[in-house]
């Protein structure tokens, strides 16, 4: 029978491994087409700027529908996970399950039904240009998100402007109806969700 430090060390190693895979799926499906994109459409650094803008704004909005109506949804396979998340907070267990995402082929699946959508929506707008920032910006905040979160909960070191996301994201935990953001409150504000329980829009 494993002992607690040996089942939290197990855990951590677990949870590093799921953040490192997620990271690598994140760059692969991020940073590939991005280089592909700015040759394809000859992107200039404007347009560069311009689509890491929209990507950073996509990647907070979509962290707020998928947390908030996807992994807090009952009955529903990403939202089990999630559950199983909220359910170890402060267990021997509680790093395995920290992962936003559960699993690279999910990493995948975000970035293919994100890039279904930006894809045509940029044509349209005769924004194609931005395309290779857009998927830049998405890369970084995916990324940055699984990080910050991962330090929320390990207690780890966060920087000076960062410092207030622990107990913004932990609140969540007390009264998960609200604070969907983990650490750019963005959305959160839009919506009205930046005090713990009190949720404006019915979930």
């Amino acid at each position: 029978m494993p002992t607690v430090l040996e089942m939290t060390e197990i855990a951590v190693r677990h949870g590093r491994v799921k953040k490192r895979n997620n990271a690598i799926a994140a760059i692969l499906c991020g940073v590939v087409p991005a280089i592909r994109l700015s040759f394809g459409f000859s992107a200039t650094w404007k347009q560069w700027l311009l689509g890491l803008i929209v990507g950073l704004s996509w990647g907070n909005a979509f962290e707020y529908a998928y947390h908030r109506w996807l992994l807090h949804r009952p009955r529903n396979p990403m939202g089990a996970g999630h559950q199983r998340h909220h359910a170890q907070i402060s267990t021997p267990e509680e790093a395995e399950h920290v992962a936003l995402i559960t699993s690279p082929l999910n990493v995948v699946l975000l970035f293919a039904i994100n890039g279904a959508l930006a894809y045509p929506i940029c044509f349209l707008l005769g924004l194609r240009g931005i395309l290779a920032g857009v998927f830049l910006g998405w890369t970084i905040y995916l990324t940055a998100a699984e990080e910050i979160h991962w330090r929320i909960h390990r207690n780890g070191w966060l920087p000076p402007g960062l410092k207030f996301a622990r107990a913004y994201h932990m609140s969540h935990h007390d009264i998960p109806n609200s604070r969907y953001n983990v650490f750019l409150p963005l959305f959160d504000f839009l919506f009205g969700n930046t005090a713990p329980g009190k949720s404006k829009v019915p979930a």
